[in-house]
């Protein structure tokens, strides 16, 4: 996980406050679930978790950052939403009642450094839902190839107009180079490195087989039209998972 994450947890917040009323509605209605219990790993400021609420969803939240946690608590009160919370690494936690359903979005998985990391998370979190329960992810697959891009975007920061500009690149030895530069007003400039890991289709389906997974179905990440399910996904950006906990 990046230092940023906690050092500058609100400014991380703002840039990528948006609304995921849509994708709670597709993921609940792709699951088959009108209610139930919703882990989100790495759940930062709760945005996805407040979305999953708010349609009458219970939910519990895991991060290791406290300070994501506490904005998560505070957007949970400022909503008149209730939430559970846990400080935790996302490989080893557990919790006192299975879920229904978990969520992970924007690639947060590849902070995850090795096989080992994540073979150990996905272990944690099938222990912890129910057979038959979806954990939607959305993680890149790509070859070397497949490797950069770039975006720029502008979001409110305590009534700033900050701009953000994020690039990726520099592959070495499995893992690939992600640069964040927010840029204000006042011509202020703070930046942030993450070293993330690559996984490709054929590397992480072999991985999943290892596991209580099955990779069952892929959509595209806003209109959730279905993708095929093959080494197709290398190079697909920011998409969907529904994994499927077999046993």
């Amino acid at each position: 996980m990046s230092k940023f994450y906690t050092t500058h947890a609100a400014l991380y917040d703002a840039a990528f406050d948006w609304d995921d009323r849509d994708k709670v509605v597709a993921i609940a209605g792709l699951s088959r679930l009108a209610s139930g219990r919703v882990l989100e790993p790495m759940c930062g400021s709760g945005r996805l978790a407040a979305a999953f609420a708010a349609e009458g969803f219970e939910t519990i939240g895991v991060d290791s950052s406290r300070a994501m946690l506490d904005l998560a608590q505070a957007r949970f009160a400022r909503l008149g939403l209730d939430g559970e919370w846990l400080e935790a690494d996302v490989r080893h936690f557990d919790l006192d009642q299975a879920c229904d359903l978990a969520v992970c979005p924007i690639n947060s998985l590849a902070h995850l450094p090795t096989r080992e990391a994540m073979l150990a998370h996905l272990e944690t979190t099938a222990r912890n839902l129910y057979s038959g329960a979806s954990y939607w992810i959305q993680l890149d697959l790509k070859q070397p190839a497949d490797v950069g891009g770039a975006e720029t975007w502008d979001f409110d920061y305590r009534g700033e107009t900050v701009q953000i500009e994020w690039s990726c690149g520099d592959y070495r030895d499995g893992f690939e180079t992600h640069v964040t530069r927010y840029r204000f007003p006042d011509g202020r400039i703070e930046e942030e490195r993450d070293t993330m890991k690559v996984w490709s289709f054929a590397e992480w389906t072999a991985l999943l087989a290892r596991t209580s997974f099955t990779l069952a179905c892929a959509y595209t990440g806003h209109s959730f039209a279905p993708l095929p399910c093959d080494e197709s996904l290398n190079g697909a950006h920011v998409f969907w998972q529904q994994l499927i906990k077999l046993r």
